[in-house]
């Protein structure tokens, strides 16, 4: 069960150990798999932990039995039908939760892919987490957790998964956001001659949704730099303060703002099925500039 997880999570195994212990489990958790290949499993096995809790042996092993052959009334798991989660499956589970529980003292739904969900259906999703039942728990999944609704997150307690490799994607993804900011502030146009191993080599082009990670945080170190040129000492990314310094230091506030806005505009037009070469060459070309002429 979880235990198989205790040393290879073992922040997350102790935040949902403890919150079984305690008899605090809450109505909603967001697990955040970055790119975990046994996400759905270290999360199958916080449920049957849950829903075993204070049973004994033989009753624990009939109940897990169950769960592993899908023959547990109780559990509910939605997957995206075709590209999306569609707004009728989140009111189907809402009418299968209104009803009464069959078998034990708690009812737990599974959202897989919980970034997949237009407005509407996000909507509907939230209507459900705001009004909970007490014998109702929610575990929505994510890779793409910056895709989800700050509304929907809030609402949730979030545990974060490490990868395969014990390594954040986040912090890998940092690292990688933040050489590419360097090449194009130190080399201008120049930066495209090194786009393939600069982005390319490391995102797929296929991956979108790790682009739009990968913009949404250099939008978040833009701000940190705008933060530093205004004598903002206060910034997210605590880490590359010095190198976010430099750049400051080569750009006005003017053209901070405007970089910004144009990559809030990139941003949007990934998810438009647009050229990722070609997109990210404009990028290079735009940012290649060095005055706030090239803005206007």
């Amino acid at each position: 069960m979880l235990d198989d997880y205790k040393d290879v999570q073992a922040v997350a195994y102790n935040v949902m150990m403890n919150e079984i212990k305690n008899n605090q489990v809450s109505h909603a958790y967001l697990i955040d798999e970055n790119n975990n290949r046994e996400a759905f499993d270290i999360v199958k096995a916080f449920v049957k932990e849950i829903l075993t809790n204070n049973l004994d042996d033989g009753s624990k092993e009939i109940l897990c039995r169950k769960i592993d052959d899908d023959n547990y009334p109780e559990i509910k798991i939605v997957t995206p039908d075709g590209l999306l989660i569609k707004k009728q499956q989140i009111l189907d589970l809402q009418l299968d939760f209104s009803r009464r529980a069959i078998e034990g003292s708690k009812r737990i739904y599974i959202i897989r892919d919980a970034d997949k969900m237009r407005s509407e259906t996000a909507n509907s999703m939230l209507k459900f987490l705001e009004e909970p039942d007490n014998d109702v728990v929610a575990i929505l999944m994510t890779n793409n957790f910056n895709n989800l609704l700050t509304t929907i997150i809030s609402r949730c307690q979030v545990i974060r998964l490490t990868n395969d490799s014990g390594k954040s994607v986040n912090d890998e993804i940092d690292e990688l956001v933040v050489n590419f900011v360097k090449k194009l502030e130190n080399m201008g146009i120049k930066a495209i001659i090194d786009e393939q191993e600069l982005l390319f080599n490391e995102i797929p082009v296929k991956e979108r949704s790790k682009f739009i990670t990968f913009f949404d945080k250099m939008i978040d170190m833009y701000y940190d730099i705008m933060k530093i040129s205004a004598g903002i000492e206060q910034i997210k990314y605590l880490n590359y303060g010095n190198i976010f310094r430099k750049i400051a230091d080569k750009n006005t506030e003017i053209m901070l703002l405007n970089k910004i806005n144009y990559l809030i505009l990139v941003k949007d037009k990934i998810k438009n099925n647009v050229n990722m070469n070609l997109l990210i060459d404009s990028v290079i070309v735009k940012f290649g500039g060095r005055n706030e002429s090239s803005w206007s």
